[in-house]
């Protein structure tokens, strides 16, 4: 049977219990994140599911080197987890002034203030140039206004992946769809699609091109019609015309097919600026090509 325990003892241990009890309290207020942020208007803010920005992240290939840009970045949750994950520096542009402070406090609790940056600004006004990847969840009327600033500000190689809305006409170089559970809380569906584009270089307008090597040496004039939806080309040559068969231009590369000489040769090759260069491949045959834009 256990022995009662004295009047003094028993007030020292309720005591002790009240002072844990205190200490359990003060550590849960301490843990409590920031109130949920509202928008200028008073409205509630509806933030892109935690699942969805993991595969964003992931479809852009992230690293610690990036500078990831979140054009409506909300409550800063995709800069804040690159920042990180992946130890990337992130600046978030959002329009609402509440939802930047309260993305300023989230970095700060997250410890990541130092590694990220959030402007209450418009997008269309924010410069992109120093972004080597662009996430967004934008209004699908914004998009079509969106894409020649993208392609304009952006370098070659630049990865841009858009939440459910495709940057039109702009072809997507990818995309991923699958089911999400929370999306249903967003727009009542459980379908995510997401977009991935990588910004080519541009190679419009007239080239002076020649090669040579094993392949037939020749030199031409390579006429390139490059739009936002697609690229085409044709070579003059040899007072013959000759399509750019399967032309293709991926970050600052470039491929395409020619026939000539009766034989399909391959161009493979890098744009810099005004300039290209790069190797010719005819079954065995190999040669070296170089091209100069002239307008």
């Amino acid at each position: 049977m256990p022995m009662p325990l004295d009047p003094v003892r028993r007030r020292h241990l309720q005591a002790l219990g009240a002072l844990s009890l205190a200490a359990v309290a003060a550590r849960l207020r301490a843990q409590k994140p920031a109130d949920p942020p509202t928008t200028s208007d008073g409205g509630p803010f509806v933030p892109t599911p935690f699942v969805i920005l993991e595969e964003m992240l992931k479809l852009a290939e992230v690293k610690s080197t990036d500078l990831v840009y979140d054009l409506g970045s909300g409550d800063g949750r995709l800069v804040i987890e690159a920042a990180k994950r992946y130890g990337a520096r992130g600046v978030g542009v959002e329009r609402d002034a509440n939802l930047v402070t309260y993305s300023r406090r989230q970095a700060e609790s997250e410890r990541v203030a130092e590694r990220v940056q959030f402007h209450a600004a418009d997008i269309f006004d924010t410069p992109v140039r120093d972004a080597t990847v662009i996430t967004m969840y934008l209004l699908p009327r914004l998009m079509p206004r969106l894409v020649p600033k993208l392609r304009d500000e952006l370098r070659p190689g630049t990865r841009i992946v858009s939440h459910d809305y495709p940057l039109t006409p702009w072809r997507a170089d990818k995309t991923l769809t699958f089911d999400t559970e929370e999306k249903i809380m967003i727009n009542g569906t459980t379908l995510t699609t997401l977009f991935y584009y990588l910004v080519p270089a541009n190679a419009g307008g007239r080239w002076w091109i020649q090669w040579s090597g094993d392949v037939p040496g020749a030199t031409g004039v390579a006429a390139i019609n490059q739009r936002t939806d697609g690229v085409e080309g044709e070579i003059v040559v040899d007072q013959g015309t000759a399509s750019m068969r399967d032309l293709a231009i991926r970050a600052d590369s470039i491929r395409f097919g020619l026939l000539h000489g009766g034989r399909l040769m391959e161009f493979h090759g890098r744009i810099e600026g005004d300039t290209m260069s790069g190797t010719i491949k005819a079954r065995t045959d190999r040669g070296t090509w170089t091209a100069k834009r002239h307008g």
